[in-house]
Parts: C-alpha cells; sequence; structure tokens
C-alpha cells in the first residue's frame, strides 16, 4: 500500500507520462518522482520502528508483570516476616500492589482464586485429620512454574497465635 494519497499519485503519474518532458520553474517529473520516493521510504521506517516499539512495549509489559508478581511474593513474606514488629507491620500493611493481569487463554479453565485453593486445601487438612486446637489457614501461593516443576508449591500456614509455619504442599 503507498502511503501517497491517491491524488498525489495522480499528479507524480501526469508527469511520469503526458507531462514527462514538461518543467514548470524548478517541477518536473524527475524531482516529482524523486520526493515521491523519499515519502514512500520514509514511510516504510516508520513502520518498521512502529513494529519494532510493538515489541518494544510487549517486553515492557512482560517485565513489568514479572516485577509485579516478584513484588507480591516478597511482601506476603515480608508480613509473615514482619508479625512480630508492629511499626513494620504496620509499613507493609500501607502497601496494596494491584493485581496481576496476564491474559486468559480461550479456551482455558479459570485458575482457582487463592480463596479457593485455600478452601480445597483446608477441606482436604480437615478431612484427612482431626480439627487442631487453634484455627489454621494454610495460603497456597500459585507460581508460574511449568506442572512438572509445580510439585510443591510454597504453602504458608497463619495460626491464630500469631505464629507461621512455612512448608511445601504436594500437589
Amino acid at each position: 500500500m503507498s502511503s501517497l494519497s491517491p491524488s498525489i499519485q495522480s499528479v507524480v503519474q501526469l508527469f511520469r507520462g503526458p507531462l514527462a518532458g514538461v518543467r514548470f520553474g524548478a517541477i518536473d517529473a524527475s524531482g516529482l518522482g524523486n520526493l515521491a520516493a523519499e515519502v514512500e521510504a520514509a514511510a516504510a521506517e516508520v513502520e518498521a520502528q512502529e513494529a519494532k516499539l510493538v515489541e518494544l512495549r510487549q517486553g515492557l509489559a512482560q517485565r513489568q508483570e514479572s516485577l509485579l508478581t516478584l513484588a507480591q511474593q516478597a511482601l506476603a513474606y515480608a508480613r509473615i516476616y514482619a508479625e512480630g514488629d508492629d511499626a513494620l507491620t504496620a509499613e507493609l500493611n500501607q502497601i496494596a500492589l494491584p493485581r496481576p493481569t496476564k491474559p486468559r487463554k480461550k479456551d482455558a479453565p479459570a485458575k482457582p482464586t487463592e480463596r479457593e485453593a485455600a478452601t480445597v486445601v483446608d477441606s482436604e487438612a480437615s478431612a484427612s485429620e482431626p480439627a487442631p486446637e487453634s484455627s489454621e489457614v494454610a495460603v497456597v501461593r500459585e507460581t508460574e512454574a511449568e506442572p512438572e516443576e509445580a510439585e510443591a508449591a510454597p504453602v504458608v500456614t497463619r495460626r491464630a497465635r500469631g505464629r507461621a509455619k512455612t512448608g511445601t504442599a504436594r500437589t
């Protein structure tokens, strides 16, 4: 597709055809043709740079998403670490990170939410063990690992007494 408008293309064609030998001051077929070629080359360069910009923006978005995921994990671990430190806990509680915005595949089933995953872990634990003295909630953090690599997902168990245990859950 040409970056020249149809009317400009018509003028250039006229000077290549019936007006090829005509010159109006500094205006002739050669000048019009050269400038039209420069415009086409510049338009092609703009198109190539725009394609590169799209790629760069996609790379930036992926890196921002990775950073957000890592920051969310760091904040979660920092909150557990700071359970005995009221000042640090207050500072951490003021941080509100957005949720990741990864697009889903059209036919892929939705992943369970953190609450749904915790409910499944809780119900499995309560079915196989008697109820503990203190109330416990297990929170499973999903990772981006491949299914083969996700054999042991990190689990954080919070006890009502304020202490926390960490371990791994088998999937």
